[in-house]
């Protein structure tokens, strides 16, 4: 998964994340809105996670998970499909 990591950042491909059955994608790490950021260090894990995904991969994820451990357990996967802070 690395090396998909590495090549989608550098094409600026998404990538798949795939969480409890849905497949959802981000962008490469260096291309996170600044908004998805911003609100990981304001600890605003919601924020966080519909500024990354968009509305309508939000709407998807909140169908499908309704806990808030799913929230950073989400985030964690994302950041390691695209090995966010890694490179």
């Amino acid at each position: 998964m690395a090396a998909n990591a590495k090549k989608n950042d550098a094409t600026g491909t998404p990538t798949p994340v795939e969480f409890n059955g849905e497949t959802y994608t981000v962008p490469p790490a260096d291309d996170w809105d600044i908004d998805v950021l911003e609100a990981i260090d304001d600890q605003r894990i919601t924020h966080a996670l519909k500024a990354l995904l968009g509305e309508d991969q939000y709407a998807t994820f909140r169908k499908h998970n309704r806990k808030v451990t799913a929230l950073g357990d989400f985030m964690n996967a994302a950041q390691e499909a695209v090995k966010a802070g890694n490179s």
